[in-house]
């Protein structure tokens, strides 16, 4: 799910773009700051200049001369802080340049400056922890680094609006640093925040399911079939209910709802039960249609080339593998998982230029998936195959 990956890997820094795109033109204290608010009557976004004097979990308030403005922390799409420090707006330029490190630091400097206000410092600990994920691919100890500010922005923020986001970046951080249970346990724990009748305050109920589904994707890597199993049951009888009454969110529901549907075949193959992943995944693959939805497919695919690979046939494998990396648009983690399967899949190949083909595809997934939890077993493998 492309979507998915917009609350987690593509747009860890999305918001570092949109902020900082005005932020790097002006300078000088005392500028409003810019609320893009949805409206609930039709979806629109507008924009409210003002100043923001709360920006809490349930509730945001923006001043407007001498009116106040409240708004559900739900309907606030993005902040464009205005009274920001200049180490603030550094962050952002050089963020735009991807010059992560230097990001990096002028972020750590923002979000310790004495004279900003607690919602920037907080922004400020946000990008930094973003940026140190997204600089992860030249030093894998940045991972780490990105989990303790996530982690320490959580004990400082506690009721702050962007909460939610951070514990995601939070979880991803503690995967990207080698720990899947204990991403597993923090994806758990923002899925826990979902109730049919009463999604807690400050947070998207899509979210929620959609830290399901990393849930279930950390823990089994984790090796952990059974927690997987939960959340995936869980999942299906969350999902269902949405799908018949949010016409407006319905692709994101139907990827989620396809994706737990395939989780038996995943827990199989995390179990090390090969023959029935194949059968399960092949059925599944044979049913689809050509109206199926992305996740439908792609999931499936990548899938039965899994359990083809772990079946010990890497050339049925790396065909159906293909298929997902050259084909899924919609969710950028599977992709570049499927990437480094089919790496995996040629190294087991006898044809004479199988390790320059697997090589080929170790680079291009270290190359783009530095913030994606493939990257671990890239690694890994471009270690084995002395790529």
């Amino acid at each position: 799910m492309r979507r998915i990956a917009t609350h987690l890997a593509l747009s860890l820094f999305a918001s570092l773009l949109a902020s900082g795109s005005s932020l790097a033109a002006g300078a000088g204290g005392g500028r409003p700051d810019q609320v893009f608010v949805k409206s609930k009557r039709d979806g629109s976004v507008s924009m409210v200049t003002g100043v923001v004097q709360r920006y809490e979990l349930g509730k945001v308030t923006v001043a407007v001369g001498s009116k106040e403005n409240n708004y559900d922390a739900l309907q606030v799409q993005s902040v464009e802080w205005g009274d920001v420090p200049p180490s603030f707006r550094e962050g952002h330029i050089y963020a735009a340049r991807r010059s992560w490190a230097d990001a990096a630091k002028s972020f750590r400097v923002a979000a310790g400056d004495a004279s900003a206000r607690d919602v920037v410092k907080a922004a400020a600990k946000r990008h930094l922890a973003e940026t140190l994920i997204q600089g992860g691919g030249s030093d894998a100890a940045r991972f780490t680094e990105a989990a303790t500010e996530a982690q320490s922005y959580l004990a400082a923020f506690a009721a702050n609006a962007d909460v939610p986001a951070v514990r995601m970046l939070h979880a991803r951080a503690l995967w990207l640093s080698g720990k899947p249970a204990e991403a597993g346990a923090a994806y758990r724990g923002v899925h826990g925040e979902f109730k049919a009748d009463a999604t807690a305050a400050g947070y998207d109920p899509i979210l929620c399911l959609q830290a399901g589904v990393q849930a279930a994707r950390a823990l089994l890597d984790g090796k952990d079939t059974l927690g997987a199993r939960e959340v995936y049951a869980a999942l299906e009888s969350q999902v269902g209910p949405l799908l018949a009454s949010d016409s407006l969110r319905k692709l994101e529901l139907q990827a989620i709802a396809d994706e737990a549907a395939l989780g038996q075949g995943f827990v199989d193959l995390a179990g090390g039960q090969a023959k029935q992943a194949l059968n399960f995944f092949q059925s599944r693959v044979n049913a689809l249609k050509p109206d199926s939805a992305p996740t439908a497919r792609f999931a499936a695919q990548l899938g039965l080339g899994e359990a083809l690979l772990a079946d010990n046939k890497p050339r049925e494998a790396s065909l159906m593998l293909a298929k997902v990396v050259g084909l899924d648009c919609d969710d950028r983690d599977r992709a570049l998982r499927a990437t480094v399967k089919l790496a995996e899949a040629y190294s087991k190949l006898p044809d004479a230029d199988a390790r320059t083909q697997a090589c080929a595809r170790v680079k291009d997934a270290l190359n783009n998936a530095a913030s994606a939890p493939a990257s671990l077993r890239a690694r890994q493998l471009a270690k084995d195959l002395g790529c």
